[in-house]
């Protein structure tokens, strides 16, 4: 096969392909920048090899970007170290009513923001197998071969990761159910912020609730999680009176589920996303996102742009 041959095989793959890589890749490493440049560095590399021999380019290139998420996730933790405050995982952030490939994988994968945070307490090959079995529907015996463990262990490593999310991807029906719960949250949110009253969203925040803020040291953001409701609620109403809130409130997609992207004038945005209980019924977790390099910082209308780099 000549060269010319070879790129035009590796540039359709690519064509064909990176949608998919890329959201293979960001469940597991929390960052859409990131997954980028794994999925760049597999074709960066399978541009130095002979394609001609690959017969299903499909799980091959899955299983090249896994192996890479999984290098990139056990060298995660030393560069989080010296992260200032809370980390959370950067969201893609698309408009409500967007029906590109890559909001639509999200929705069709059911992926949403508080599974990705949650995604984040579980070791990076719990997360690779959980991702490979969730996302793609692999079984045990194709996840063993793309991540080079026995299927006895690829079972025991799904258990532990269900047990830490304490939750499997939903059904289509439950899927809808989650997303007009989330609605109903939100459009409480909304409420709340505009009139500067947050009782009857605090209401439905559980006892045991978490808000966690994200400000990368960049934008001034609560260092530590803040635990229950009674706090949670002297901390909204603490920044609503200091104007933080003030601004237009917009519905967006964050990772595929129903949230919150609040412009300012003359300020950096904000967004906003919401856990919810098992049963849909309360609100779990507030998680606050305004560190500036993971809303990105060109856009239209406001809310940012995600384009390959």
């Amino acid at each position: 096969m000549t060269a010319h041959a070879e790129d035009e095989r590796i540039e359709r793959w690519y064509r064909e392909y990176q949608p998919l890589l890329i959201a293979v890749a960001y469940r597991m490493l929390g960052s859409r920048s990131e997954a980028e440049d794994a999925v760049q560095d597999v074709f960066v590399t399978l541009s130095k090899q002979e394609t001609e021999r690959i017969e299903h380019p499909r799980a091959y290139l899955i299983r090249m970007v896994t192996n890479r998420a999984l290098n990139m996730m056990k060298a995660a933790p030393r560069s989080r170290e010296h992260y200032p405050g809370l980390w959370l995982p950067e969201p893609i952030i698309e408009p409500e009513d967007d029906e590109g490939p890559q909001p639509q994988l999200l929705r069709r994968e059911q992926l949403g923001y508080a599974l990705l945070v949650l995604l984040q307490t579980c070791t990076p090959a719990e997360r690779a197998v959980y991702v490979l079995r969730e996302s793609l529907g692999y079984d045990y015996r194709e996840i063993a071969e793309t991540l080079g463990k026995t299927e006895a262990a690829c079972r025991k490593l799904y258990s532990r990761a269900a047990g830490k999310l304490g939750l499997a991807s939903p059904a289509a029906a439950e899927a809808d159910r989650l997303d007009a719960a989330l609605e109903h949250f939100v459009q409480s949110f909304v409420h709340a912020a505009s009139t500067g009253r947050f009782e009857s969203f605090l209401r439905l925040i559980t006892q045991d609730g978490v808000l966690l803020s994200d400000g990368g040291g960049i934008v001034r953001a609560a260092l530590r999680p803040i635990l229950g409701q009674e706090r949670i609620a002297a901390f909204l109403e603490g920044i609503a009176r200091k104007g933080s809130l003030d601004g237009q409130l917009r519905r967006v997609r964050l990772s595929g589920q129903p949230g919150l992207w609040l412009e300012r004038e003359g300020r950096l945005p904000m967004a906003f996303a919401f856990a919810l209980t098992a049963d849909s019924e309360a609100i779990q977790a507030v998680y606050l996102i305004s560190n500036p390099h993971k809303l990105g910082l060109s856009g239209l209308g406001g809310l940012p742009v995600w384009l390959p780099r």
